[in-house]
């Protein structure tokens, strides 16, 4: 069975999508880290039962108490802004801090600890501009090894944090996300670059963030993946007639401008296709919104 027939029997019946997802969730950035639990609850396991989210937020001294509480009392309040009581929450949240020192080894460790089968990185725009081309293209590229990764220009903060999460994407078996946080307050508009067929495990994605009401989701097939074969253009059509509408092609008539680049809350991405799209030449990449980029298990 290839991988396109997977992920039709994976999406087919929804079963799989309702088994337990427990993410890891890390950032050092707080809001960011509010924002990706966001949508890790509304989209990525809206469907799942018994899910787990599991926050690990970076501070530089864990003595030094955020916000000048103790750690006890922050992470109750956190915990009890992000995980309210409510029958209808089917999401179980914990939340951890723990020095950014021990960055790398501490996501590797709790990922194990915990059982968590997805890994999300949240980046907040002061941490890394993921828009210079150059400095994202070698921090997405896992062919290359952390202590190449990053560019001479970067400065020192940056190229820390490039290092780490490098690291991360070569060596972690498990699925694992960047989200690139700029100002996400809703996912209404979600645009979705398909530029090689090694990313259509992202497909999940599309198919889960369309079961959400009220959003709209924009499908570019850039280089015609989905029209390469009857298989592709199965998998795409099922997700269609799952998504009461939700979901759209892009016309290869009209120009992707920047303006409507700007009216978009997410771009969800394979890691593949990711550096493909920051190696092309368009005028709107300056313009992009918040980013999820999906590096899958398999890769």
């Amino acid at each position: 069975m290839d991988f396109v027939d997977m992920l039709l029997n994976r999406i087919d019946g929804e079963s799989e999508l309702k088994k337990p997802t427990h993410a890891l969730v890390c950032f050092t950035r707080l809001e960011t880290g509010k924002r990706l639990n966001r949508m890790v609850s509304d989209i990525i396991l809206s469907k799942a039962e018994k899910s787990l989210i599991t926050l690990l937020y970076f501070v530089d001294d864990i003595e030094d108490s955020p916000e000048g509480e103790p750690v006890e009392v922050f992470q109750h309040k956190i915990l009890t802004e992000l995980n309210p009581k409510s029958e209808k929450n089917k999401i179980t949240i914990r939340f951890f801090i723990r020095e950014y020192a021990s960055y790398t080894s501490e996501i590797r460790k709790i990922a194990e600890e915990q059982g968590c089968n997805l890994v999300l990185i949240g980046l907040g725009e002061d941490e890394v501009n993921i828009k210079e081309a150059d400095k994202c293209l070698r921090l997405m590229n896992d062919a290359i090894s952390a202590e190449t990764a990053t560019p001479t220009q970067l400065n020192e903060k940056e190229d820390e944090m490039l290092k780490q999460v490098s690291s991360l994407l070569e060596n972690n078996k498990l699925p694992t996300g960047i989200f690139h946080d700029n100002g996400l307050c809703a996912i209404n508009h979600i645009f979705i670059p398909v530029l090689c067929k090694d990313d259509i495990h992202i497909f999940t994605f599309i198919y889960q963030a369309a079961q959400k009401e009220n959003v709209q989701i924009t499908v570019w097939d850039a280089v015609g993946i989905i029209q390469s074969g009857p298989k592709m253009q199965k998998l795409y059509q099922f997700i269609v007639k799952k998504s009461d509408g939700r979901v759209q092609l892009w016309d290869d008539n009209k120009k992707i401008e920047k303006e409507f680049i700007q009216s978009q809350d997410l771009l969800i991405s394979g890691i593949d296709g990711w550096n493909k799209l920051i190696a092309a030449p368009l005028s709107w990449k300056e313009s992009l919104p918040s980013i999820l980029i999906i590096k899958d298990s398999s890769n």
